[in-house]
């Protein structure tokens, strides 16, 4: 049978449809339908389709190279003459100007230290928290004037804030009720299990392709971690096989499942079945999604999976306000995970209440100080929330989980998340990928008046051959620096204030002895701010 001809354009969706007549006790569970594609250039790619309702399945397919796609359509029921046909995509250039469809999708770079495009293009991570965006945040309503919609209000405004990732979790599943509501996408049956077309029709699907046509990673959990123990292994491996399906094809990255191991209960038990749950992903991951956990806050900071094939990245989750935030718990953390890319992936929200050991709002200051910590260790990027988002708080002070009592519209606003546009723009503009910590050796400081801690300290990072060097400065630093090693004759130098953008120029060109020069820091002392100081060999 002639399924059709199709054109798409590389990178982006195209939804073919697999018909059947034939009557199935549980449609999900009885039959898998394959569409099986292969290249211009003889690439093969074979993906699951997903059961939609009405006798229908879908294969959603995203060519990964220009030309010619011809598919052949196929199903574990041979006996369904439906499950046969062949058919052509034809790949076009794309024509926007998202980066992640003019580079591709994203991989681990070759010295596994960052995350990149498959042009090999670098991918700053910049992402925004929305923990509830399937159970709380509104697709056609908001109750703010300026919006006519909560979830497009809060993406929109993220993408104009040039952030690059949406980090979120499906809540699949009875959980512990603490921030929204519970829901069932996956749902047990007296025919089995069988996923929620409703809630993936009307709900699910809107908002995945809205991220999907803004360009956004959606790093998406299929639930929190405690929810195993309620659901059981055999729900969320069902759900990973589906989503995989449905979702893979877009620019998605799965997290597993929230703050593993956990924090009560077997937590090595907890560990293995999630981690079966990450294998049955992989089985289907046929666009090989990249793969990570959403770690608890715990210290020392948990140890798992980093031996796994299907694990790709590590996210470091530093706490929420208390705990010792410093580059020691940075350098820890990547020693830890060796050989993969780091990247804090939730710290302290903006706004909202600290919760470890104290009660204070955090401002925009500690926030920033823990992404420009994690990028001069080595990181590959920084996941932002917010008080009023991260739980999308429909009205100030009603629900939450005592945190905070800001509307979500409120927490739109704060100052942190346009500072972390001139994050990325500033790390971006001195070539971000190329840079590593630097030794102590190569980067020597001193204290004047008191021994240094994590939070008076200057971290600096510097590219293979010492032409450029990046400090950051914390805002109670009070030190003087050397640096060693430097190749260039002469460098130019400036400041940058995080908070502004401003930049300051060095007054005069940097000419090292030896290849070294050293800065005596008592002129900056009237300046409290955390600052930023670049070298560039002339």
């Amino acid at each position: 049978m002639n399924i059709g001809t199709w054109t798409a354009e590389q990178w982006r969706t195209v939804d073919i449809p697999v018909k059947s007549g034939k009557e199935y006790r549980n449609p999900f569970e009885d039959a898998d339908v394959f569409g099986e594609f292969t290249g211009p250039e003889g690439q093969k790619l074979k993906l699951l389709a997903f059961w939609d309702g009405d006798g229908t399945w879908i294969v959603r397919f995203a060519p990964t190279a220009l030309g010619e796609w011809s598919y052949e359509i196929s199903s574990t029921d041979s006996e369904n003459a439906d499950f046969s046909g062949k058919g052509i995509v034809t790949c076009v250039p794309y024509e926007g100007d998202l980066a992640m469809y003019q580079h591709g999708f994203l991989k681990v770079s070759e010295d596994k230290t960052y995350l990149e495009h498959a042009d090999g293009t670098p991918f700053f991570w910049l992402g925004d928290t929305h923990w509830t965006f399937v159970t709380e945040e509104r697709w056609d309503e908001s109750n703010c004037p300026k919006y006519e919609s909560q979830f497009r209000a809060c993406v929109d405004k993220r993408v104009a804030q040039k952030f690059t990732v949406y980090q979120s979790n499906f809540r699949d599943g009875e959980g512990r009720g603490i921030f929204g509501r519970d829901i069932d996408l996956m749902q047990k049956t007296e025919q089995g299990f069988l996923p929620n077309l409703e809630e993936f029709h009307n709900n699910v699907d809107k908002k995945m392709k809205y991220l999907a046509d803004c360009g956004l990673l959606n790093a998406v959990g299929y639930a929190w971690g405690y929810d195993m123990a309620k659901n059981g292994l055999e729900r969320y491996k069902k759900f990973a096989k589906y989503t995989a399906a449905r979702y893979g094809a877009y620019p998605v990255a799965w997290t597993l499942a929230g703050e593993l191991p956990g924090y009560g209960g077997d937590l090595e038990e907890t560990t293995r079945l999630w981690g079966e749950v990450a294998v049955e992903c992989e089985r289907w991951n046929a666009y090989e999604n990249l793969q990570s956990v959403h770690l608890a806050c715990s210290r020392p900071f948990p140890q798992i999976y980093q031996d796994e094939p299907w694990f790709d990245f590590a996210m470091s989750q530093a706490g929420h306000g208390d705990f010792d935030m410093g580059q020691v718990m940075y350098q820890q953390f990547r020693e830890m995970y060796q050989g993969h890319p780091v990247l804090e992936s939730e710290a302290t929200y903006e706004g909202a209440t600290s919760n470890e050991y104290s009660s204070r709002i955090i401002p925009a200051s500690m926030m920033r100080r823990l992404a420009y910590l994690i990028m001069q260790s080595g990181g590959c990027g920084y996941t932002y929330g917010c008080n009023g988002v991260w739980e999308l708080q429909w009205e100030a002070g009603v629900g939450g989980i005592g945190w905070g009592d800001m509307a979500w519209w409120d927490g739109l606003e704060l100052p942190g998340a346009d500072q972390l546009t001139i994050f990325r723009d500033f790390y971006e503009s001195v070539g971000w990928s190329k840079l590593k910590p630097l030794t102590d050796e190569q980067a020597e400081t001193k204290s004047f008046f008191m021994k240094a801690s994590n939070r008076t300290q200057i971290f600096f990072t510097g590219d293979a051959e010492m032409r450029t060097i990046v400090g950051y400065m914390t805002e109670t630093s009070m030190r003087s620096f050397t640096l060693r090693g430097l190749t260039a004759a002469e460098y130019r130098a400036y400041w940058v204030d995080p908070e502004t953008g401003e930049r300051t120029d060095y007054a005069e060109p940097i000419c090292p002895e030896n290849g070294e020069w050293s800065y005596d820091g008592r002129d900056r002392f009237a300046n409290r701010k955390d600052r930023l100081f670049v070298m560039q060999a002339v």
